[in-house]
């Protein structure tokens, strides 16, 4: 599943490229789950495949006028806490993955957005303090690296303790990280080595109140994405998506 905010039209999907640069991710075999708002354009009814129920094609004008042909997804609504979201994926055929399936997907993606909130707040990587270029990249990927490999670490304490990683606390395993490493050079005791520490890295079980209600001048108040503009296609477009199922069968 992409990373992809509500505002971000569907066309940057051409930009989203594999190992190999010169290769799309559709045609290079893989699928995409993507959720799509108020600014982006489907259309229905075109009839370049055989259609079922949720099917729609992102076409652009530009792409037919080169003869592209339309490129072929399945919309579907998933019902959020507060409001529906439109996702569109390239998996047409329920049977390979289910409805339930995507709304999981969806959901997960909340972990990503929980790590890049500990890279940059928790571990200090919203400013990477290298000028160049190259040595940017290179400082952000090893501190996703040791990021990854504290979690991980941090991990495997709980779970041989039989304690659920949603208790995980990135910060208190930082923390622990950082101590031992500061007092290397003096003796541990017995239940302040590194493994001790971390089985204590536990976010608290206190059950917090709902404050969506508080309204806070700094708390940012986002508009839902909105439903996308679904279009049926006008004759003119049928008939060129036509011409060009056509011209590929020859």
């Amino acid at each position: 599943m992409t990373r992809n905010s509500p505002s971000t039209k569907y066309t940057s999907l051409n930009l989203v490229r594999t190992a190999d640069p010169t290769v799309p991710v559709l045609d290079h075999g893989s699928q995409l789950l993507v959720r799509v708002g108020a600014n982006v354009k489907l259309l229905k009814k075109l009839g370049f495949v055989r259609e079922s129920n949720g099917i729609v094609y992102v076409w652009t004008d530009k792409a037919a006028r080169k003869q592209q042909p339309p490129l072929v997804f399945r919309l579907v609504v998933v019902q959020s806490t507060r409001h529906p979201v439109y996702l569109i994926t390239s998996v047409t055929n329920q049977s390979r993955l289910s409805e339930k399936q995507i709304a999981d997907l969806y959901r997960a993606r909340w972990g990503v957005e929980v790590f890049f909130r500990h890279l940059k707040q928790t571990f200090g990587r919203r400013k990477l303090r290298s000028h160049a270029a190259a040595n940017a990249q290179v400082e952000l990927q090893w501190s996703l690296v040791g990021l990854w490999s504290i979690g991980l670490y941090a991990s495997h304490e709980l779970v041989s303790q039989s304690i659920p990683l949603e208790r995980l606390s990135i910060a208190q395993s930082l923390r622990a990280f950082r101590r031992i490493a500061s007092d290397y050079l003096h003796p541990q005791q017995k239940k302040d080595r590194l493994h001790h520490l971390l089985r204590k890295a536990l976010l608290d079980e206190y059950q917090r109140q709902d404050k969506s209600s508080r309204d806070y001048p700094r708390k940012k108040q986002e508009r839902p994405a909105g439903k996308p503009k679904i279009n049926k296609a006008t004759p003119e477009q049928i008939q060129t998506a036509q011409n060009i199922k056509q011209s590929k069968k020859g």
